[in-house]
């Protein structure tokens, strides 16, 4: 059975509850095995005899296998659809229908980790950490990520309405989807010998799209590499691992994975030789940097091969796998957790996780709301396309340009770190 691994990002009983509780087979019922097939079985017969509508045999399948990923308490273990499984193709090659937003499911509440830089999201004013709390109305707590999704899509030309909450403000944005086309690499350019590149995700292009706009910039006199990762909610698993294989030597290891199966014990070591090995490199990250964008930097900076300049990434330390199945369904299901080089996990619970920078650099209160918990990501920093003068613009790009300043080697670089007491 095939399958594509995801890298990345809920009543109590009343005496009478919905109504009048008729007295009647219960006691008849009362031993029932509820550890045994007989549970289901009886459930099943008992709804196709006596529910007051009819449920077909199919329709209460097809409810018991939604059911089971959902009792597994997981908000990334979920029975897609044909139609939600057709949608997670189309974004992981980057072109899907929708208003162009990254999510996650923090604390019970839907938060974005990124709007897409361009997308209808972006240009309404949508900010990471922002909570989405009812779509066209209808609230969305207790939903999955896949069914606020579904929600969120539509034709292109259609409108949605989204309620936010943002610390004190509850705004309301009225948004018109479109045909999202989005490249990996979102902006470039060359300053004073320093290649910046944005990555913004990874989807199936970011490895080869990485590497012709680096190559590019080389030609072209860079000396040295921004990798910018701030705001990349991740992708592709198999994405993040080639991205990493850019920079590392061979034989490295960039990443492990944990599980229950012999395919998800996996160790993912560096197979070819690296093509800029004297390119010193900074990456930037932030708490809105997730899951595969967290496997580069993790890999980066355990082999020591750049400079992570920041603040603390999200923590989406697990990996789902896609299983197609009968009938155009696919079980999204968590089936690992990955780890850095060194053994770490980053995933993140009320007090830690995530990878911490090498150098710490937060953004002005004139770039971001006031954020000293981490637990909500960072505002949109204002780069622009010229990147000039991006030390009065943006203080993780000027600490990033000034350890890179006169340095030749990954070793100079390192060597102008802060010693970590």
């Amino acid at each position: 059975m095939s399958r594509a691994l995801i890298a990345g990002v809920l009543l109590g009983a009343g005496l009478i509850s919905g109504g009048l509780l008729i007295q009647g087979g219960a006691s008849r019922e009362a031993r029932a095995a509820t550890g045994s097939p007989r549970l289901l079985e009886q459930v099943m017969a008992r709804l196709s005899s006596d529910y007051v509508d009819t449920i077909s045999a199919d329709d209460m399948y097809r409810r018991a296998a939604s059911g089971f990923a959902k009792e597994l308490d997981d908000p990334y273990s979920v029975l897609l659809s044909p139609d939600r499984y057709r949608r997670i193709r189309e974004m992981t090659s980057g072109k899907y229908p929708g208003i162009g937003v990254e999510l996650d499911l923090r604390d019970g509440f839907v938060t974005v980790i990124s709007p897409l830089a361009g997308t209808p999201a972006d240009s309404a004013g949508i900010k990471p950490g922002d909570h989405i709390i009812a779509i066209n109305d209808s609230p969305t707590h207790g939903l999955t990520m896949e069914e606020v999704q579904s929600a969120l899509r539509g034709p292109a030309g259609t409108k949605v309405k989204l309620s936010i909450e943002r610390d004190d403000e509850h705004p309301v944005y009225t948004l018109t989807r479109r045909v999202i086309v989005f490249h990996p690499v979102q902006r470039s350019d060359l300053i004073n010998g320093v290649a910046y590149i944005e990555l913004a995700t990874f989807s199936e292009r970011a490895a080869s799209e990485l590497q012709r706009t680096i190559d590019s910039l080389r030609s072209k006199g860079a000396r040295s590499l921004i990798l910018d990762l701030r705001e990349n909610p991740g992708g592709l698993l198999e994405q993040g691992i080639a991205v990493a294989d850019l920079f590392l030597d061979r034989g490295q290891t960039i990443a492990s994975t944990r599980g229950r199966t012999a395919e998800s014990n996996q160790e993912f070591d560096d197979e070819n030789p690296q093509r800029w090995p004297e390119l010193p490199i900074v990456a930037l990250v932030d708490s809105g940097s997730a899951s595969a964008a967290e496997i580069v930097a993790g890999a980066l900076q355990d082999n020591r091969r750049a400079v992570l300049v920041g603040t603390p990434t999200y923590g989406k330390g697990s990996a789902q796998s896609v299983f197609p199945i009968a009938d155009g369904y696919a079980l999204k299901l968590t089936t690992a957790r990955w780890f850095t080089p060194n053994g770490k996990s980053i995933e993140r619970d009320s007090t830690m996780g995530g990878i911490t920078p090498d150098v710490i650099v937060r953004p002005t209160e004139a770039n971001v709301a006031t954020d000293t918990t981490l637990s909500r990501a960072p505002a949109r920093r204002p780069v622009p396309t010229a990147l000039a003068p991006p030390i009065a613009i943006d203080p993780m790009v000027a600490k990033a340009m000034q350890l890179l300043d006169g340095v030749t080697t990954s070793d100079e670089l390192r060597a102008r770190v802060p010693k970590r007491r």
